[in-house]
């Protein structure tokens, strides 16, 4: 980090520490509000996959979807096959995911850090959990609008990971598939398997502790960043940016109340949508919006993403191009969707309270049917594999 770096967040910090000082109340409820969200909703959607994925790890299973999936995933992304463990993952469990297994297979010498790069930009997504139950039903009171927005969000990642592998550097060590698939897996599987070496009681500890380590570290960004969102609010800092996106975007002309959204979920998703969804406007502008911000993801998730990934090489230049070209995808898909099954028929208002969203739908149940959901998809493709001919 150069001094220019060093003096900027030095400035932030400061300013932080005066708007604390001076607003003590905004500060405890933002840090309030954050807190909510992290216990209702990430925890639930996160934790059971940190165990799982930690326990999957350390048995040695991603060495054996390593051997069993590399004729899967090669031709579809140019990645291991190790990689299908971080793709399922991510895609039904939720940020940071993506991020924290590609960084354990980096560590692993599974992945190189061009291929780490690449698989970071596209399995970092919003959790079902949140798109479909908070967004969907709990916002914007409509199961569909949530699963359209689930589909071009999921969808549009997909499809970013497919156009990265244009880019990709053929790997130095590719194997040949060798002529007993299963078996081989299966001995791969039990080379790295730290089961007869530390016992399963270790390895459930190490993969419970390592997994609250995890979620605890996204409490403090949720709350920090709750906490920034506040103050910029409070500060005219969100008009101002509000103004700008409604002058750029003024050829669709944008409402300035989603403007003012979008501004806020840059920073903070759950804030941001909950703000364009009780704004006055069309409901095509607002869905398009949300779309776009779930994309990017907001400055929470990717300082999450960056601060789990240090160390590897992955360029945060990289990874916010990886979000650009995903909000003009998922965007693209949102409204050919939209049109498709929504347009001309009647969209339920907003009518749930803010404050009640959290607390109407059963977030472990809702995690675990995801958590299904995904090993379905791995034995899916394990399968798949296993059919591929030699």
């Amino acid at each position: 980090m150069n001094q220019y770096s060093q003096g900027f967040f030095l400035i932030i910090i400061l300013i932080l520490s005066i708007f604390m000082i001076i607003n003590p109340s905004e500060t405890v409820t933002a840090a309030s509000n954050g807190f909510n969200v992290w216990y209702m909703i990430i925890v639930p959607a996160l934790l059971p996959f940190f165990i799982v994925a930690e326990l999957l790890v350390s048995l040695g299973f991603v060495n054996f979807l390593g051997v069993i999936l590399e004729p899967v995933m090669r031709p579809l992304f140019k990645l291991p096959g190790c990689s299908a463990l971080v793709i399922t993952m991510g895609f039904t469990s939720g940020f940071p995911m993506g991020a924290i297994l590609s960084k354990k297979l980096y560590d692993e010498d599974l992945l190189t850090g061009e291929e780490a790069e690449r698989l970071v930009s596209f399995t970092n997504n919003s959790s079902p959990l949140f798109i479909i139950g908070a967004v969907g039903v709990g916002m914007f009171t409509s199961p569909c609008l949530g699963y359209i927005l689930a589909a071009s969000h999921y969808l549009s990642n997909l499809l970013l990971g497919i156009l990265w592998r244009f880019r990709a550097i053929e790997p130095i060590r590719l194997k040949e598939t060798p002529p007993y698939l299963f078996k081989a897996a299966w001995n791969a599987l039990q080379a790295n398997s730290n089961l007869n070496r530390n016992g399963f009681g270790k390895i459930l500890g190490d993969a419970i502790k390592n997994s609250l380590n995890n979620i605890l570290a996204i409490a403090g960004f949720i709350i920090i960043f709750s906490v920034f969102t506040r103050m910029f609010a409070v500060w005219g800092f969100m008009d101002i940016l509000a103004a700008i996106l409604a002058k750029l975007f003024s050829f669709l002309e944008l409402p300035y109340p989603i403007a003012y959204g979008m501004a806020t979920g840059m920073f903070e998703i759950s804030i941001g949508s909950k703000a364009i969804i009780t704004a006055h406007g069309e409901t095509i502008f607002k869905l398009l919006a949300v779309s776009s911000i779930l994309a990017f993801s907001g400055f929470s998730i990717i300082a999450q993403v960056m601060g789990i990934v240090a160390g590897i090489p992955v360029r945060i230049s990289f990874y916010l191009l990886s979000r650009l070209l995903q909000i003009l995808i998922s965007g693209v898909i949102s409204l050919v969707s939209y049109s498709i099954f929504v347009a001309g028929s009647e969209v339920p208002s907003f009518s749930v309270p803010y404050q009640h969203i959290l607390y109407s739908f059963d977030a472990w149940s809702y995690s675990l049917y995801c958590l299904v959901l995904c090993l379905a998809i791995i034995g899916l493709m394990i399968l798949l594999g296993l059919g591929r001919p030699d």
